[in-house]
């Protein structure tokens, strides 16, 4: 048998030194620029600065949801004290604020009358017993320090016609305090608040801005 032999096939060629350092590089640049933008990504999203100011609460504490105190200054009878709202005065002196779900009504006694404060609450107990609707007394007179003067104070519920928004019955609690300026004057200062707003530091701290001038 005859056999034929196949020429011997050309050498392959070898890689061009030029094309073998680019490569390299290529791929590293490539790497180099994802691992960059996903840097920048992450970066953006996690932004303290974003962070820190979302949701930060408005200038002068407007963010808390609590209203503005309203000052009031009685030149009558010398005293002042921030209201939760506008006070408005009357001919005899006495003042009041009588706003939505908060109200504040002051008035002065002198002479006999403001001479034992304890007295003078139990007296009121029996009087706004007839005079308010659904009276119930809650805290009968008790001696107590507020804001380091010492004053007497009563608390009771009483309903005020009908809430316009539920229809039910307007519950409302009211503090009663009993400021004595000296043996002869002495301030009744009522804070009221819808009975579903009560808070007890609440109403101390409006009637705690009480100042004898």
């Amino acid at each position: 048998m005859n056999y034929k032999t196949s020429p011997d096939l050309p050498a392959a060629a070898p890689p061009s030194p030029r094309l073998s350092t680019l490569l390299p590089l290529a791929i590293l640049a490539a790497v180099s620029l994802a691992a960059c933008g996903s840097t920048t990504a992450t970066t953006t999203t996690k932004n303290p600065d974003t962070l820190s100011t979302a949701g930060a609460p408005a200038e002068n504490g407007a963010g808390n949801g609590e209203a503005a105190p309203h000052p009031f200054t009685n030149s009558k009878f010398n005293y002042r004290i921030d209201a939760p709202g506008t006070m408005q005065e009357a001919g005899d002196g006495s003042a009041a604020y009588k706003g939505t779900a908060e109200r504040l009504e002051i008035v002065v006694l002198s002479g006999a009358a403001a001479g034992d404060p304890h007295g003078r609450a139990t007296t009121d107990i029996g009087a706004l017993g007839s005079a308010k609707s659904s009276f119930k007394l809650t805290q009968p007179a008790v001696q107590v320090n507020l804001a380091g003067k010492s004053v007497y104070k009563f608390i009771y519920t009483w309903t005020d016609g009908t809430n316009p928004v539920t229809g039910k019955p307007n519950m409302l609690v009211s503090v009663q305090y009993y400021i004595p300026k000296n043996s002869s004057t002495l301030a009744v200062v009522t804070y009221s608040i819808v009975s579903s707003q009560y808070d007890p530091q609440g109403a101390d701290d409006v009637a705690s801005t009480f100042r004898w001038l």
